[in-house]
């Protein structure tokens, strides 16, 4: 009845939400891309906004940015947040797409569900762990992600945000517009093509000697192996107990190869397009999908944590996105 209601209210809303995405579009070519500020960090943002609206998670830092950001300007969020969230409200809807922590196995249409409930728990556990809890928080590649304004109470964290100039200083610039306190986070601006991010971080006040949480969501399919494994290597480097989180792609989907044949070609040569970005890496998930990240964060000196993946490992399916967390050792 309540998915009932919600597609008799879509009906009339759903004109309204086209124009939305036609000025999102428009904003993202217009504005986003020639200003070099990051597009797909709309993606997992959005993502958040969505489950926001249905109260399947909660997300006030998001909420309060939307109509102050580049793409979600207060027009494009009226057009597509506001007339959804008066949708769910109205019918009680909170399926599929707000569905959150999400379905197991997930796909290309949920993972993102699944890959925020995963780096949600690792933070919390690390954060909040009684021996030797996580002292410092960097989001690598933070684009609009709002987890240092939502910390569990108990957290005695000193946070940094590490972007290219671009997109920290969109995000900045919004979360002043949105009344959004944000004195307890440094930013780091740093090209991650000329600089480490290690050193970045260190001349802005990142304590070498402290255990560390590196959430690193959405990153290392846009980047080159050997840039995957420099990242790696320099997380190695933090104290015992530190803790870096990442997801990747599978090699497969990226190559096209099967299963993936068509969803490969779609998101590789027509989804990444419209964003103006390139997939260029990932790890073989072919059975048993673990073992080559386990091999990989173990030449970088990291012991593989936590993995999770999309989809099933039994043949002739294999998972189309990891997500994992490795920890330094002794």
């Amino acid at each position: 009845m309540r998915l009932l209601i919600f597609i008799l209210i879509e009906l009339f809303l759903l004109p309204l939400q086209i124009v939305g995405v036609i000025l999102y579009t428009f904003r993202l070519r217009k504005i986003s891309i020639p200003q070099q500020i990051s597009g797909t960090a709309n993606e997992p943002y959005g993502a958040r906004l969505l489950f926001h609206i249905a109260r399947t998670r909660n997300d006030p830092t998001a909420y309060a940015l939307a109509g102050h950001l580049p793409i979600y300007d207060g027009l494009v969020t009226f057009l597509i947040i506001k007339t959804l969230e008066f949708a769910c409200r109205i019918s009680g809807y909170r399926g599929w797409l707000f569905d959150f922590p999400g379905p197991r196995p997930s796909d290309l249409l949920t993972f993102i569900s699944h890959r925020t409930a995963f780096f949600d728990h690792a933070l919390h556990e690390s954060l909040t762990r009684e021996e030797n809890p996580v002292r410092q928080l960097v989001i690598l590649g933070a684009g609009f992600d709002t987890r240092c304004y939502d910390l569990p109470d108990a957290a005695d964290v000193c946070c940094f945000e590490v972007d290219m100039a671009p997109t920290l200083k969109a995000k900045i610039k919004g979360l002043e517009a949105a009344g959004v306190a944000h004195q307890h986070v440094t930013f780091v601006e740093t090209d991650f093509n000329q600089q480490s991010w290690m050193e970045a971080l260190l001349n802005a006040g990142f304590d070498g000697a402290k255990t560390t949480f590196v959430l690193w969501e959405g990153v290392t399919m846009y980047i080159p192996e050997q840039s995957v494994r420099d990242t790696l290597r320099l997380a190695a480097t933090l104290p015992e107990g530190s803790e870096v989180a990442f997801d990747y792609f599978s090699k497969e989907l990226l190559d096209c190869e099967t299963p993936y044949e068509k969803t490969g070609k779609r998101l590789v040569n027509q989804g990444m397009k419209y964003y103006g970005e390139a997939l260029i890496f990932g790890i073989s998930t072919r059975k048993p999908a673990r073992d080559p990240l386990e091999q990989l964060v173990g030449e970088c000196g990291l012991k593989l944590e936590r993995f999770e993946h999309t989809h099933s490992e039994n043949p002739p399916s294999i998972p189309a996105y990891c997500f994992a967390t490795a920890t330094t050792v002794a």
